[in-house]
């Protein structure tokens, strides 16, 4: 050995070089548990899985720890600083698309136009129809006609021709004065739904039956009891 060499020590500079058998002395492979010719057991369980590691623990290239830490440090503040970087190109690039993109005016209606930040248009009103029967004309007495249209009503009374129809109209101003609305008379033998030859004196003017039999107790409640649903039509 030449002066001022170390001299490897103990198991660690046996490791690395061959071995004879203790038993029969075929040479034997560094951490070779077993001799290979006569099956002697060259190291204690567990010694060999030691070894190996212990001899790549020194064979890598940081295990001194005299250049590897600043290196990874490095390589670490590289990585970050490349992750920070490709985040600010994504936002500048985001910001970018949002200043070119089209601008509207908050002020702009579609139905309209903005002029010196007046906004002018047109205003549609929505109408809606109805099939409800006109309102019918009503005379001096407050009796109404019936308008003319199918329709449902409530029928007070039911006087015969032969009886006359002042009658009837002494009958209707008394639904007026109970507190009934669109109280009127009209002749039967007009309408093929209604039996002919009568007065009817009828309240209330609707384009559908639920909302004449809603109507109908009011009717009951002020004194015609045998008030009923009708539907007129000619």
């Amino acid at each position: 050995m030449s002066p001022g060499a170390e001299e490897p020590a103990g198991e660690e500079a046996r490791s690395d070089v061959r071995s004879l058998c203790p038993n029969c002395g075929a040479v034997c492979e560094p951490y070779q548990e077993y001799c290979l010719s006569c099956g002697e057991r060259l190291f204690e369980a567990g010694a060999v899985a030691a070894g190996l590691a212990e001899r790549w623990r020194h064979a890598l290239p940081f295990s001194n720890g005299s250049w590897s830490w600043p290196v990874l440090v490095a390589l670490a503040i590289a990585v970050l600083a490349a992750t920070f970087a490709i985040l600010a190109t994504q936002i500048n690039r985001t910001k970018t698309l949002q200043e070119l993109g089209p601008k509207v005016h908050p002020t702009t209606a579609s139905t309209g136009t903005v002029t010196n930040n007046t906004v002018t248009g047109t205003t549609t009103t929505a109408t809606t129809t109805s099939n409800k029967p006109p309102k019918p004309p009503v005379d001096a007495t407050g009796v109404i006609a019936w308008p003319g249209p199918p329709g449902y009503t409530i029928v007070l009374a039911s006087i015969p021709i032969s009886g006359g129809k002042a009658g009837a109209r002494q009958k209707a101003l008394e639904a007026l004065n109970d507190g009934l609305g669109d109280v009127g008379v009209l002749k039967s033998s007009d309408y093929s739904s209604l039996h002919p030859d009568y007065y009817v004196v009828f309240s209330g003017v609707f384009d559908n039956q639920s909302t004449a039999l809603k109507r109908l107790h009011a009717a009951r409640k002020a004194g015609f009891k045998t008030a009923f649903v009708k539907r007129v039509a000619s």
